[in-house]
């Protein structure tokens, strides 16, 4: 009985630091949100044409933060967690389609406003990588305490799933 309660508990705090770090990688996403917000708005000016794209990219915005408002309330959960990456991958699509056509006009890359947001942008993006290693060994951890045996009956019994990692892509989550 001492075993098992030791077993639960350790499970619990494994989960437990799973939220803690996921709390700045969240925090490193919002912050690469509003750079990329800042970025939009000042290189937009330069390209009112683009209505579409602009769009596009803030509906991305917009479907992204609901996405982290669920992960947030379980970031444990594989499938809030996955339906947060595809949200992120849909938005770094389409921020890089509104780049490209951005960094085409000669003016927005003369900017010193644009070029400082997009050095930001890098830096936040490097922040959240470190804060994404993070939160995955905890990933990590926790995983691997749920396979070892007799702990696994634990995890079984009371019903513990796996969680799954952020995978960093091409300057993207």
């Amino acid at each position: 009985v001492f075993w098992a309660v030791g077993a639960y508990n350790r499970l619990v705090r494994q989960k437990n630091l799973i939220a803690e770090a996921f709390g700045t990688v969240d925090h490193q996403f919002k912050d690469r949100h509003d750079q990329i917000l800042k970025l939009v708005e000042a290189a937009g000016e330069y390209l009112q044409h683009e209505r579409t794209s602009l769009d596009a990219l803030m509906q991305a915005r917009s479907t992204v933060s609901s996405a982290h408002d669920a992960a947030r309330s379980s970031p444990s959960s594989a499938r809030l967690l996955l339906a947060l990456l595809a949200a992120e991958q849909q938005l770094q699509a389409q921020f890089s389609a509104f780049w490209e056509a951005a960094t085409s006009t000669l003016a927005v890359l003369g900017d010193p406003k644009v070029r400082e947001l997009g050095q930001q942008l890098a830096t936040t993006q490097s922040k959240l990588a470190f804060a994404c290693q993070a939160f995955n060994l905890s990933v990590t951890n926790f995983n691997a305490a749920q396979r070892q045996f007799p702990t696994l009956l634990v995890a079984r019994l009371f019903g513990f799933a796996p969680a799954v990692g952020l995978r960093m892509g091409e300057g993207s989550a």
